[in-house]
């Protein structure tokens, strides 16, 4: 009989809701972990994953974290566009505009702010099978995938 698992997709977070014990929740840690995350904080009822960029593989930053109140858990996770990123193309724009000698170089600065902007607005982004032109690919691909860890950890034999 398979535990109640509820999947939402909240826009900037994709939210799983699972029933499990100690065993799940070690099973699912250790699924991670075999996935290349690395754990950035641990509690007593919070667990935070942290997944680095592989820019070449199509894939984004992805934060996990698993809050857990005695048998019921609750999965957040995200894609996210880190900070770093964004102040670098800030910095750059400041920096290496002005002398690269665009022809239309206050066109171009306000491009770049806009594009700025927009990542610093969807800083974070589920991970939805339905995902269109923001990072569709990555997106789908992490939702099925967490998806698919989220139930071998909690299925209930």
């Amino acid at each position: 009989m398979a535990s109640e698992l509820t999947i939402r997709h909240l826009g900037r977070v994709t939210r799983a809701t699972a029933q499990g014990g100690d065993a799940g929740l070690k099973k699912f840690r250790n699924a991670l972990l075999l996935k290349d995350f690395i754990i950035a904080a641990e509690r007593e009822n919070l667990l935070e994953f942290r997944r680095r960029a592989y820019l070449r593989q199509d894939d984004w930053p992805m934060r996990v974290i698993v809050r857990r109140d005695d048998a019921q858990f609750e999965i957040d996770c995200y894609l996210y566009i880190p900070w770093g990123w964004i102040i670098a193309f800030t910095v750059l724009m400041w920096l290496v505009l002005p002398f690269a000698g665009i022809p239309n170089a206050p066109l171009a600065f306000g491009l770049a702010a806009v594009v700025a902007a927009l990542a610093i607005y969807k800083r974070k982004f589920d991970c939805r099978p339905d995902a269109h032109f923001w990072q569709q690919r990555p997106r789908q691909r992490w939702g099925e995938i967490m998806e698919r860890l989220v139930r071998e950890a909690f299925a209930r034999p």
